[in-house]
């Protein structure tokens, strides 16, 4: 199979969803793989370590898809991006199906491509891999970004997370149990911050209570709650998650007028639409936006910022996927592991999946 690797260029993404090994992998298996020029080196992989892969270098984006049966890349397609596309190809990338245009769905469609979206991809265990390392590295980034916020010369509170003997530890409010949120509990502990964690199911909030020695306060996701703990808290991370759609508004603006000045929002929601009243997505050029004295920071591809290992974390979750792709085709991967069916949001230009149902009015029949 002929597998494009695409540089990405949007909301300053720095991962590549294949590293030198994966291509040496393919290509001594007899595929051939084309890497755009200086696709990886933002993640610090240079052109010649993936022509010592066996892998090409093509110096277009055009050419890497042109060239593609099989087209990788990170950052959600965008309407730009279909013209270089050609019928019958098969594209995966973060989809982020709340977020996408319906300009763009439809020249999915009229292109009869398949599009799978990473987080969306489940294993046989129903776990959706890909989802779970980038919350790996999401939930700790998404405290080391608070702790950073919350620096005086940064307009923050002027405390240290993990505070001093004498002096109290910062309280640290995680919304979401799921892998982010597990994933920056424990960051924030690690830190000596004292924690909340917030959930509207029970069971994280035990597992927490177990796996960190009921080290952690933990309450259920009531506006009651989240009204009385938020304005105690110093950083407040949004870690909800909801399958293939927008999470809910936690956080209101009200909820927002009623915390400490300079304290801190993460939302790592955010490439979901976000669960904060108040939140928008920012970038790493400009990460934060203040609102009724609290600081927000709510960029999108947060795992961007520590490319090389976040592209080597994306890479080998979803390399066994891109393997099967390129040996069977689509149909033996779907009959191995039909679960990778639930990525497909599009399938030969038809709807494949239940959150593309907004777009139905107006595209090809659904085929799920």
């Amino acid at each position: 199979m002929r597998i494009g690797i695409l540089k990405q260029i949007q909301l300053q993404e720095r991962r590549i969803p294949l590293v030198p090994a994966g291509a040496h992998l393919l290509a001594s298996r007899g595929h051939s793989v084309f890497v755009e020029h200086e696709a990886g080196l933002p993640a610090g992989f240079t052109d010649d370590d993936y022509l010592a892969a066996g892998a090409g270098i093509v110096y277009s984006r055009s050419e890497a898809v042109g060239r593609a049966e099989l087209v990788l890349g990170v950052a959600p397609v965008q309407p730009e991006d279909i013209s270089h596309l050609l019928p019958n190809q098969t594209l995966m990338t973060f989809g982020h199906l709340v977020t996408l245009r319906p300009e763009t769905f439809r020249g999915l469609c009229d292109k009869s491509i398949t599009a799978v979206a990473y987080e969306l991809i489940e294993n046989d265990q129903r776990r959706r891999p890909i989802v779970e390392v980038m919350g790996e590295i999401a939930g700790p980034m998404a405290v080391t970004m608070a702790a950073r916020f919350l620096e005086s010369h940064q307009g923050g509170r002027g405390v240290l997370l993990g505070g001093l003997p004498g002096t109290p530890p910062s309280h640290v409010v995680v919304i979401g149990g799921g892998n982010v949120g597990m994933a920056a509990v424990r960051a924030a502990l690690g830190l000596g911050a004292q924690v909340t964690l917030v959930d509207k199911d029970p069971e994280p909030l035990r597992n927490a209570a177990i796996q960190f020695d009921r080290r952690v306060t933990t309450y259920l996701s009531y506006r009651y709650n989240l009204e009385r703990v938020l304005p105690t808290a110093d950083v407040v991370i949004g870690a909800v998650w909801v399958y293939g759609g927008r999470p809910p508004i936690l956080i209101t603006r009200e909820m927002v007028r009623s915390m400490k000045p300079g304290s801190v929002i993460v939302d790592c929601s955010i490439d979901q639409g976000g669960i904060c009243e108040t939140g928008r997505p920012t970038s790493f050029a400009d990460p934060v936006f203040v609102v009724d004295k609290v600081i927000h920071c709510c960029i999108p591809n947060m795992p961007a910022s520590v490319a090389r290992t976040a592209s080597f974390a994306l890479a080998n979750a979803l390399f066994p996927y891109v393997r099967n792709l390129a040996e069977g085709g689509l149909e033996k991967v779907l009959e191995d592991q039909p679960n990778f069916s639930e990525g497909i949001y599009v399938r030969d230009g038809r709807m494949a999946h239940p959150a593309m149902e907004m777009f139905a009015a107006d595209t090809a029949p659904v085929s799920y």
